[in-house]
């Protein structure tokens, strides 16, 4: 197999997903700076807003930063499951590998010289508390001791773990590869990041999604997109796929089989929302914004203060302000 030459763009290639339709529905200054206002932004001869949007992009919150070590963890474990069957997990080895690897990303974000470093070049993890306020909320703290105890716990009470560590499967196809899997939807690529897939004792493909927060009403949407990916990488039919959205927050899973009419209306939505990102777009062949002026700024403070891009708006408006 050749190795694919790697191309950069001048504008950014145009995908579609959940969060991206979301992040335009919330404020279209997130989106823009998101999505192409911070591209190529690593480039020394970038412009000062393309470098500063994307070491903005690259912040997380204590949150996310949660989530992902609950899923590295995870994954850990059933990458170690699939060879070692009979052999059992330690429950406090788990949670002190989340604990652990959420302590370096603090320190990470902490360290007297970690901001001045993060805007020469940003490497390794920031978070969005200490880069904007210098700190952690004590009850956001206490809430992540609390999360820990509560999603580990359940990981191991959960019917997918059960499955995995009774080997009631006949073959895991994928865990959460990183790879950034996706598929084409009327040339348009959709990411499809999948937690885990596996083929149990009856030969349905389960897709399983893993959640650290609430329940949300797009839950089972992102489970629809999956199952696209799968009826077209794996070649089977829709009734042959099942989603399962373990909920480890609540302990709870909610299980779904699906029908043509769930194909057919997720790929309405999708084809209906690329409709969207192309109104906000003066060339849909190669992706090119409108005007950043076209993309107003959000006006709601609950909104405006967990944002990444908030100090760039900020500086926008005092201009503003000055000129008017």
């Amino acid at each position: 197999m050749t190795k694919r030459e790697f191309v950069i763009k001048k504008y950014p290639e145009k995908s579609w997903s959940i969060s991206r339709v979301k992040t335009i529905k919330s404020c279209l200054r997130e989106y823009y700076y998101t999505y192409y206002g911070s591209h190529r932004g690593w480039e020394q001869e970038a412009s000062y807003e393309q470098k500063y949007s994307w070491r903005l992009k690259k912040l997380t919150n204590i949150w996310l930063a949660f989530g992902d070590v609950i899923h590295k963890a995870i994954k850990n474990i059933i990458d170690f499951k699939k060879n070692n069957i009979d052999k059992e997990i330690d429950v406090d080895a788990f949670k002190e590998f989340v604990r652990t690897n959420l302590n370096i990303i603090v320190k990470q974000s902490s360290r007297k010289d970690s901001i001045l470093r993060w805007n020469e070049y940003p490497s390794g993890n920031m978070l969005l508390e200490y880069y904007y306020d210098g700190k952690l909320e004590r009850e956001d703290i206490l809430e992540i001791k609390e999360r820990i105890e509560q999603c580990v716990e359940n990981i191991f009470e959960s019917k997918t773990f059960f499955d995995i560590n009774k080997g009631e499967y006949l073959d895991i196809l994928e865990v959460d590869e990183g790879n950034f899997d996706y598929f084409f939807h009327e040339g348009v690529k959709v990411f499809a990041l999948i937690d885990l897939l596996y083929l149990d004792n009856d030969r349905n493909i389960v897709i399983v999604d893993w959640k650290t927060g609430k329940q949300n009403e797009e839950d089972r949407e992102q489970l629809l997109v999956y199952l696209l990916y799968v009826m077209e990488k794996y070649n089977v039919p829709v009734e042959k796929v099942k989603g399962r959205v373990e909920y480890l927050l609540q302990g709870e899973h909610v299980e779904y089989s699906f029908t043509n009419e769930d194909v057919e209306h997720i790929r309405n939505r999708i084809s209906l929302e690329i409709n969207v990102i192309n109104a906000l777009l003066v060339d849909e062949k190669n992706n090119i914004p409108k005007d950043k002026d076209t993309f107003i700024m959000c006006d709601e403070d609950f909104k405006c203060n967990k944002c990444k891009y908030r100090r760039l708006c900020k500086k926008e408006r005092v201009i503003i302000d000055e000129i008017t």
